[in-house]
Order: structure tokens, then sequence, then C-alpha cells
């Protein structure tokens, strides 16, 4: 297990501690520098927390496996944090936020799930395993010029320009597919019993397919960002970062008890 002051630099924070917390988790590829523009519209009322993972950023050194993940989100949760965020999970985020939740739900105070779902399993795994495979065997500097040009070609250009010069170590791609073998996503969210809301793009045509499935699954609302895609979260990030506040303010909402 690696050691918790090799997370220290890996997350950064906006807002009063005082306030409720959020925590963001990037999806592969990216890194926590993606969610600047959401944070800076919630530190308002929420303490927001966004971090690297495993194998990105400042972390690229570490290998991305699931206890490492884990400790994390931990360290930043309960020395950092304080209190149980709402952990907010796009892509790969999503299924971290998933696996995290099931693992210690009582680190978390619900989830937000950005264009996650879908479970590999099935006739699913096959093309994923083909693809994981296959960037493993092409070269490093030709990965890295096919990755650039697209996030240049399908992001919108600030966040490309974000993107691009962050580090990243390739081994994650086997590691996520290491990590996710026999997980069925949605079962996860079984035995969960706490708020979780779904949020895709309208034109995720692939990471929608088993929308509903999760929804019934997590007792979950779902909120779909029109006229957008799998970016629905980078493209839209006023839209989404509403659905997220309105999301926030229901959990966070003060009880109140009846004379």
């Amino acid at each position: 297990m690696i050691a918790k002051h090799r997370f220290a630099g890996a997350y950064s924070l906006y807002g009063d501690p005082a306030n409720p917390p959020l925590l963001f988790v990037h999806g592969i590829r990216l890194g926590r520098e993606i969610w600047e523009r959401h944070a800076n519209a919630l530190r308002d009322a929420y303490y927001v927390a966004t971090l690297d993972l495993p194998g990105h950023g400042t972390l690229a050194d570490v290998p991305f496996e699931t206890d490492t993940v884990g400790a994390l989100l931990s360290y930043v949760i309960d020395d950092v944090l304080k209190a149980p965020p709402i952990v907010i999970g796009y892509s790969l985020g999503g299924y971290v936020a998933m696996q995290f939740a099931h693992d210690a739900p009582e680190r978390t105070a619900a989830i937000v799930l950005a264009d996650c779902t879908l479970d590999f399993n099935g006739w699913l795994r096959s093309p994923y395993e083909w693809v994981m495979r296959t960037t493993a065997r092409i070269p490093a500097a030709t990965l890295r010029r096919m990755i650039t040009f697209a996030f240049r070609l399908t992001l919108p250009r600030e966040v490309a320009e974000v993107v691009v010069p962050l580090r990243f170590n390739r081994a994650v791609f086997a590691d996520v597919r290491r990590a996710g073998s026999g997980v069925i996503s949605s079962e996860l969210l079984r035995d969960y019993d706490k708020p979780v809301l779904i949020v895709n793009g309208e034109w995720d045509v692939l990471f929608r397919g088993d929308e509903r499935k999760f929804a019934r699954r997590a007792h979950a609302d779902v909120e779909v960002i029109g006229r957008t895609d799998h970016v629905a979260p980078l493209r839209k990030p006023d839209e989404f970062t509403k659905i997220v506040r309105r999301f926030a303010q229901r959990v966070f909402r003060p009880s109140t008890s009846s004379g």
C-alpha cells in the first residue's frame, strides 16, 4: 500500500472547509484540472476537492489498482475533507465512484455518475479487451500523437489545451482492464442506500446502454444533458454544474425535526 504522504500533492481544494464537501473524480487520460471551472462555480456553497487518479498527473508513476485508488479517496476524504462528500465521477471516475461507494459507503454522502452507465461484461468485454491490447502495442510516441489528435478533434478547445500536456502513464489502460475484470458495476449499486444521480449526454449512445438498469438498481434519478455526447460534463460545464448543485442541495438539506 502506498504511503499517505505520497498523495499530498495530488488534489486541489476550493471554498470554505465549513461547507458541505464535494469530491470530483476525472476520467481516463484526464486530470483534476478539468474540474477547475466546475469547482470555482461551486466554491460559494461547497468545499470542493479535485484529485489526480493513480497513473495520472502528479500520480503518473503510481499504479492504477483498486486498493491504491481506494486509499487515495479515503485519504482525501478522511484527512483533507474530514467528512463524507458527494463523489462526482465522470467516465472512469464514475466506475471508481461506484467501487468506492460499494467498498466504503460510510465515507460517502451520495454519488453522481456521469457517462458511465454501461456494464463491460458479456459480449462487450471482447472489443474492449481488443482495444486495450492493441493500444498496448502502439509505440509510446505514436500513441501520444494519436491521443492528442483525438482530444483536439473531440474536446472543446479550451479543455483540450488543458488536457493534452497532462502526465499520463499508458500502463493505466492495462491496469484498468485488470481492475475491472469480473466486475459488474451496476451490481455494486444494489446495496448502496444513499442518493445516486445519473447524468448522461443525450448522444452518449454507448455509455447510456445500461442506463435504465443502473437507475433501477441504484434507485437513482437520471438527468440527460441535451444535444451532447460522452464529453457532456466538459462540453457543457455550466449545465453540469447546475445539475450537481441541485442534487447537492437535496443531499445536504438541513434536517428538520417535528416538535
